[in-house]
């Protein structure tokens, strides 16, 4: 389909796409058929503006499609993630995680690719060399769907290039993991050795494991967001709500910060972002090497669950703004009632073998 305005400029029609080309020739007589976008991606205003500005140089003696070709293929991953960092990453509340992956995920061999000679194969090749950990092959292509997106707009690559939407992602098993009594016990008696030399990640634990609150949440409360006897955050990963996240702190929790030294109102409470490296070692020496940080949230639910509360208390508490997340936990509910429906049926037995003697 031909464009009646720009000469050369046509949208071709594949099976699950549209996309704008435009056919010109150099003036040494080279052919060119660059793509300027899928459709969706750019509009036809865009498709003509960028193919008037190729075709402006193309009169002046260049070939903008060489030139794109020389000056980019140079341009490694490792070369724009800072600017990736700076400009999008940086600022974001999953801006740690978008680094561990990058540190952790992104091996030597895909840092050192040209940005934009990254194909399917290559992500593929990325993807299936974390077969194992499927959920963080998962976050991974995602993350490299994004960076790659971001690398379009910012001239790296060709406008509707990412190859990471043809990636079959692997399933992911739901897990659900809580702490054992045993396990809490060992927990709560290695805490307490390296209470001294560690305060400020065995507090950040403490925390955790008493108020159910997101590890993000207590890596950003400051002391100014105390309240009496809780935390109030005005900014968390549900603030599109336009409610405050309120983090109620028990007694014990209390006492907790009272240890610590107070700083300023904007300073961190636990002056950490994350414990992550001592709880590696706590949950190894505990004998629960996959016990998660995230799981003492889940492990809250289920004590909350088991000592009657509802499960609108228990999303209040979590700072559920959705009911269907809760409900994820409905499931303790149901083993709740069965124990007590079974605790109860045996009490009525050894009562009526009573009036039966």
């Amino acid at each position: 389909m031909r464009d009646d305005q720009v000469t050369g400029l046509h949208l071709r029609v594949f099976e699950n796409r549209k996309s704008f080309y435009l056919y010109f020739r150099t003036k040494t007589g080279k052919e060119r058929r660059p793509k300027l976008g899928d459709y969706g991606i750019i509009t036809l205003d865009q498709a003509r503006k960028a193919a008037r500005d190729m075709l402006f140089k193309v009169s002046l003696g260049e070939d903008p499609v060489a030139e794109r070709k020389e000056s980019i293929k140079t341009v490694t991953v490792a070369d724009v993630w800072p600017r990736y960092w700076s400009e999008h990453a940086k600022g974001k509340k999953t801006a740690n995680e978008d680094r561990r992956i990058f540190e952790k995920h992104f091996p030597d061999w895909f840092k050192k690719l040209s940005v934009d000679a990254i194909a399917y194969p290559e992500v593929y090749r990325l993807h299936d060399g974390l077969k194992n950990i499927p959920y963080q092959a998962n976050r991974t292509v995602a993350l490299v769907s994004k960076f790659l997106r971001l690398c379009e707009q910012w001239g790296f690559r060709q406008i509707g290039s990412n190859p990471c939407q043809h990636v079959k992602r692997y399933k992911e098993e739901k897990r659900r993991r809580y702490m054992t009594t045993e396990e809490a016990e060992n927990i709560a008696s290695i805490l307490q050795k390296k209470k001294a030399s560690e305060p400020g990640s065995i507090a950040f634990i403490y925390l955790l494991i008493l108020t159910g609150a997101r590890s993000g949440e207590i890596a950003n409360a400051k002391w100014g967001d105390l309240q009496i006897n809780k935390l109030v955050l005005k900014s968390h990963k549900t603030d599109h709500t336009g409610h405050d996240r309120v983090i109620y702190l028990p007694a014990v929790a209390m006492k907790i910060l009272e240890e610590l030294p107070r700083r300023g109102p904007h300073t961190s409470i636990t002056g950490i972002k994350s414990p992550k490296r001592i709880w590696d070692t706590i949950r190894i020496e505990a004998g629960c090497p996959d016990l998660r940080l995230h799981d003492l949230r889940h492990s809250f639910a289920s004590v909350a669950i088991s000592e009657g509360y509802n499960l609108s208390q228990i999303g209040e508490l979590l700072g559920h703004r959705s009911e269907g997340t809760t409900k994820r936990y409905a499931h303790l509910m149901d083993e709740a009632a069965v124990e007590v429906s079974e605790t109860v049926a045996g009490s009525i037995i050894e009562r009526f073998k009573g009036k039966t003697n």
